[in-house]
């Protein structure tokens, strides 16, 4: 009898029930891993990109890239095995490497690898009380990222589980409203903000088929949440999108700028090259 027991343990789950388990299980935490250069390896030099932060508002933030020139030649990522040291009090770094603004004002950010060392300045401007979220300008893209509005979810021909956003978000104004208005916009509350299923669901915080797409304490999170609680609008102003340009369209345009000449652009039409 033990053994029956443990071989039914054992089973797999299948189906809605595997999907339910999944998404009420919440991500294990993953030992780091510890990057290390070949043995033997010399650092001659530092490459740090890009060579000047600069962030703009508070949900914004920049991901340094450091390059180890290797006395063979060879280039290698280094990133993760830098040392960095943030001063100026205006912004933090973590230990991957992304920047994130505190408050207005300036700085520097020193890397140091096997040791050599580079610095790059940092600016941090734009940070203000109650800064404005627009959906197209800031929410939208978010999304994007977050892979909500891609084709394997949300994006998809015939949506997921009954919603359906624009793939990519091409279509703002119609995911506003599939946002907002579908089932009785049952996915915000508006006076408790952390409490919208728009922000539970990718969160994990409630059982979610997509699975965790942010953590609470990101740039992601934060953005929505304000947005969330400003009113969950639509600021039609911005509303530049519109349909794609026609296949050829802006051909000749293109090749002007690469230089060709009126006559040679005739021509390659004439010869059905364009």
């Amino acid at each position: 009898m033990k053994k029956l027991v443990l071989s039914l343990t054992a089973l797999p789950l299948f189906g809605s029930a595997a999907l339910f388990a999944n998404a009420l299980t919440p991500d294990l935490p993953k030992a780091p891993v510890v990057e290390t250069l070949p043995a033997g390896a010399q650092v001659v030099g530092l490459d740090v990109q890009p060579e000047k932060v600069a962030i703009s508002g508070r949900y914004e933030s920049a991901q340094i890239v450091v390059t180890a020139k290797l006395a063979t030649g060879e280039l290698a990522d280094v990133t993760r095995m830098a040392k960095l040291t943030l001063d100026g009090g205006s912004a933090g770094v973590t230990a991957s490497g992304q920047v994130k603004p505190l408050h207005n004002g300036g700085g520097s950010l020193r890397v140091d690898v096997a040791g050599k060392s580079a610095t790059v300045p940092v600016e941090v401007a734009g940070i203000v009380d109650n800064q404005a979220v627009d959906f197209i300008r800031d929410v939208n893209p978010v999304m994007t990222k977050l892979g909500c509005n891609a084709g394997t979810c949300h994006g998809s021909a015939k949506g997921k589980n009954g919603f359906k956003l624009s793939l990519r978000g091409y279509d703002p104004a119609f995911d506003h409203q599939a946002l907002t208005d579908d089932l009785a916009g049952r996915r915000f509350n508006r006076a408790v903000a952390e409490q919208s299923l728009f922000l539970l669901k990718p969160t994990a915080s409630v059982p979610h088929e997509g699975g965790r797409r942010m953590d609470v304490d990101s740039n992601e999170y934060k953005l929505l949440k304000a947005w969330v609680e400003s009113g969950v609008k639509l600021d039609r102003h911005l509303d530049l999108v519109g349909p794609p340009p026609l296949l050829g369209e802006h051909t000749e345009a293109i090749l002007a700028e690469l230089g060709y000449s009126s006559a040679e652009i005739a021509r390659l039409r004439k010869d059905e090259v364009i």
